[in-house]
């Protein structure tokens, strides 16, 4: 089970909609090792982003300056910090921005984990319902007025 730390978004409503809340995982976050920029980018790091860029700027001249395969070592440093600090980043970045830390939950994905937080919070729970797009035309299946065959062979 991953466990996962809540935050209210601080003009959160008392309906204890979607956009209120945000879970954290308390987990590593792989995808940061592997693409470190991106997802400093997706979860709207801009200040760690830029302390990236200028470690790997300096990184790159040392490694310029002393050429070895030592110091091409040190590239993959900022994306293991990453991989054991990303989400703490993501945590400091809501706190910052004025969410507020509500508790802790536990599930085994995402979802369930919402909605144990709903249900222990006394939230009414209800699945959305599905977006119904209306871009597309209806299917219209023509028959011939000569017979009264409604199946896929004539007779």
């Amino acid at each position: 089970m991953t466990t996962y730390t809540i935050y209210m978004s601080p003009a959160g409503s008392s309906e204890g909609s979607e956009e209120d809340f945000c879970l954290v995982p308390d987990a590593k976050a792989t995808l940061a090792l592997i693409f470190p920029p991106f997802w400093l980018a997706w979860h709207r790091l801009w200040l760690p982003l830029m302390v990236y860029f200028v470690v790997i700027a300096a990184i790159v001249m040392i490694a310029v300056w002393s050429p070895g395969i030592a110091v091409s070592y040190l590239s993959i440093l900022p994306g293991f910090y990453l991989l054991l600090e990303g989400y703490q980043l993501v945590r400091q970045n809501l706190e910052a921005k004025g969410w507020q830390y509500i508790g802790v939950v536990e599930g085994e994905n995402r979802e369930e984990a919402e909605i144990r937080f709903l249900v222990d919070s006394g939230k009414e729970v209800t699945k959305p319902a599905p977006k119904i797009r209306n871009d597309h035309k209806p299917l219209v299946i023509a028959t011939s007025s000569k017979s009264n065959n409604m199946g896929l062979f004539p007779e």
